[in-house]
């Protein structure tokens, strides 16, 4: 006696997929694929824009360190759109002597957004790179960051993507100590 269950057997030997069953998987992928592209692109955007405040945080540390092993001060300066160059101050002459330049890669500039509040330190950050006092700024031979004056200086560096404000990212500096910090832009306020 055979028994049959509504589903046609397939002879031995023939093997594959029906129809059915090809598609069933190609609409399965579509719909997972379909939700990984605005995720992975989201994603992306955030793992460049943390590269590009790693590079800023990098170029700042390296002005401070340079300053002290060397007990030369070191300027540093802003080439827009995304650019910063390390100089070493000479002395006594003062001129400017060229020792490194960092890029913020990946579409990273230096942008201030509108809707985006001041970093937590509070520096007044009013500019895409914003420090206090006279320009230029640099570090000193003791790690602490002053202006042309020689008056202790606080500042910000803004980062982010043109037009994408999830990508805001800073960089602050406390004049006295020296002392750098990263921030993060997470939609309301800014996160270490």
């Amino acid at each position: 006696m055979t028994r049959t269950t509504g589903r046609r057997l397939r002879p031995r030997g023939e093997h594959g997929y029906s129809l059915a069953e090809v598609m069933i998987v190609i609409c399965l992928v579509a719909i997972v694929a379909g939700m990984a592209v605005p995720v992975s692109s989201s994603f992306i955007r955030q793992r460049k824009s943390d590269s590009g405040a790693i590079a800023a945080l990098s170029a700042v540390t390296a002005a401070r360190d340079r300053a002290i092993a060397e007990r030369r001060n070191i300027q540093f300066t802003f080439v827009a759109p995304n650019k910063i160059r390390l100089s070493r101050v000479e002395v006594p002459s003062g001129a400017l002597t060229p020792v490194q330049e960092f890029t913020l890669d990946n579409g990273q500039v230096f942008v201030k957004f509108d809707s985006v509040e001041d970093t937590p330190d509070h520096f007044g950050a009013e500019a895409e790179t914003d420090f206090s006092g006279t320009a230029p700024h640099m570090f000193t031979s003791d790690g602490s960051l002053i202006d042309s004056n020689g008056d202790i200086s606080n500042g910000t560096i803004f980062i982010g993507m043109p037009s994408q404000v999830d990508t805001a990212r800073a960089v602050t500096v406390f004049g006295v100590t020296g002392l750098t910090r990263a921030w993060k832009w997470r939609g309301r306020k800014w996160m270490e």
